[in-house]
């Protein structure tokens, strides 16, 4: 049901090629071959338009060794995650250079969903015959996924280039550095423009579409970042408004591990994730490879995560049920998160396997086979268990996960709202606490396990808010962008504060790793494209 809409792009729309359009089951044949001429017309064309901007955020998570640049260059950076069984990986380490292809692989995937969104936003009003609540929603769409993917450029490459036009020349695509603040200018417009064109929700048969409140989330967040890069306080009071015009429309869902479960998508706690599909079962390839020659794609819709996360072998070779070929355990948990878990919070065996907890993922997921975890699989002595835990998805088609990315959750938002009331410049502390225990209460609804926060000082207030953030999101890769937001807050200090549990990685962080270094293969291709400092 939850494949309907979203498996993967399902048309092809790239300027100066062929276009295609197809069905919404991607091994069915293209019904025709279009140009750019005819193609923007009807109301399935602009449907498989958007199909391929929404496809391009498939394109971060799909490859097994890296995941498109996303598990190594956005998750991988945190305290909470590190490289398996010690070995020297310079991300892991914080050696960034211009030439580690996991940047290459972002930037372009990123300006890939931009350029998709752009030609939608250009030919729509050129369509004849669309109605306008139509028009409307499409426009919207587009509007949040070129939001989405500039908040990205900002957050993780800073002042990358603007582009909010299709390249019709050789000097148009080189486009120099964007100014201070027009990125996150333009994202908020963006997300104003599409919280008023998109719909409340869709039918089952449009699952995974972008909403209005998810626009307001994302807008709730940007403004909540920025107030922070920036040094803006008002700005928490209008992210604040955002959330707070959220509370009630969504609800926590009772069990936290429903938030990852392949048969729970989609639940009442969701706001966006990324619909994800088998596609063309080749995991080597993006989702919409092979569409700009105007064929139907080879490629995989779904996500490597399940693959990158489950454990493999120890230092030892002691190796887990189904490793190498079900699991290459290139992700490890550090012992900082595994301490930050209060004793017997049941989130901690929901996000992190320690020894003798059942290993209950893939073909297991029946409890067929009564396997343990044993801390030997991993050098750390703990693997992933989020996303991992009861996903049973591998059918041998593919080496992907057809379970869906969770990118923003009621609970996020709560804790955002939370922490606007914090440090926004009116206190409400007694509110901010209230929404913090609302989430603690989710995982233990008795309070006997995860006491109800009490803290009465802004300082201490705070403290607990990072703290629940941590062992709510972890592996959701939201951490690392909190650190750096919370770092240019001036509310921690990453290089004092943080451990990100390998020496290595302590040591050689520093203020330069707050933004990406821009990959030198587009530096090589533009003059003037201006590298981000200390690169």
């Amino acid at each position: 049901m939850k494949k309907r809409f979203l498996p993967i792009a399902l048309a092809a729309l790239l300027i100066g090629g062929t276009f295609t359009q197809c069905e919404k089951k991607l091994d069915l044949s293209p019904l025709g071959t279009l140009d750019e001429q005819t193609f923007y017309q009807s109301e399935n064309d602009f449907k498989g338009a958007l199909l391929l901007a929404y496809s391009a955020l498939l394109n971060y998570t799909y490859e097994q060794f890296d995941g498109g640049g996303w598990f190594k260059g956005v998750l991988l950076t945190d305290d909470d995650t590190t490289y398996p069984n010690g070995s020297v990986d310079n991300v892991d380490l914080f050696n960034w250079t211009s030439t580690d292809g996991t940047w290459r692989a972002l930037w372009q995937t990123t300006y890939k969903g931009i350029q998709r969104s752009n030609i939608v936003l250009e030919k729509l009003p050129e369509a004849k015959g669309l109605p306008d609540a139509t028009r409307k929603a499409f426009d919207g769409e587009a509007r949040f996924l070129r939001a989405y993917y500039n908040f990205f450029l900002a957050t993780q490459f800073g002042q990358a280039p603007l582009v909010e036009k299709t390249a019709r020349s050789l000097e148009e695509t080189r486009s120099g550095n964007s100014t201070a603040g027009q990125l996150w200018d333009v994202v908020v417009s963006d997300l104003k423009l599409a919280k008023e064109a998109l719909p409340e929700k869709w039918d089952d048969g449009n699952r995974g579409r972008a909403t209005k409140g998810a626009a307001t989330a994302l807008l709730g967040k940007v403004l909540l970042y920025r107030a922070q890069w920036e040094n803006k306080p008002a700005l928490y009071t209008e992210a604040a408004s955002e959330f707070q015009s959220l509370i009630g429309k969504y609800s926590l869902v009772k069990n936290f591990q429903d938030n990852f479960t392949p048969t729970t998508e989609n639940n009442a706690e969701s706001i966006f994730e990324i619909q994800m599909g088998l596609g063309g079962g080749n995991p080597w390839l993006p989702a919409d490879f092979n569409f700009s020659a105007g064929g139907s794609s080879i490629g995989d819709a779904g996500t490597a995560r399940l693959i990158y996360f489950r454990a493999s072998c120890g230092p030892n070779n002691i190796c887990a049920p189904g490793s190498n070929a079900q699991g290459y355990g290139q992700v490890q948990i550090t012992t900082p998160l595994q301490n930050e878990f209060e004793k017997g919070d049941p989130r901690r065996a929901a996000t992190i396997f320690l020894e003798g907890d059942p290993y209950d993922t893939g073909e297991n997921v029946d409890g067929s086979k009564k396997w343990v975890y044993q801390a030997a699989y991993s050098g750390t002595g703990s693997s992933p268990a989020k996303y991992v835990k009861k996903d049973g998805n591998i059918d041998f088609r593919s080496n992907l996960s057809v379970n869906n990315e969770r990118v923003i959750r009621y609970a996020d938002v709560l804790l955002m709202l939370a922490e606007c009331k914090i440090l926004g410049p009116t206190k409400d502390l007694a509110g901010a606490a209230q929404l913090i225990n609302q989430v603690r209460r989710r995982a233990d609804p008795t309070g006997a396990i995860l006491p109800d926060v009490t803290a009465t000082t802004e300082a201490d207030l705070f403290k607990a808010l990072m703290h629940e953030r941590r062992v709510e999101f972890a592996l959701e890769s939201h951490r690392y962008n909190d650190l750096v937001r919370w770092h240019r807050a001036g509310k921690i200090n990453i290089k004092q504060n943080v451990d990100f549990g390998r020496q290595a990685a302590n040591a050689n962080w520093s203020d330069k790793n707050l933004l990406k270094p821009i990959p030198q293969s587009e530096l090589d291709l533009n003059p003037e494209l201006k590298q981000n400092t200390g690169y």
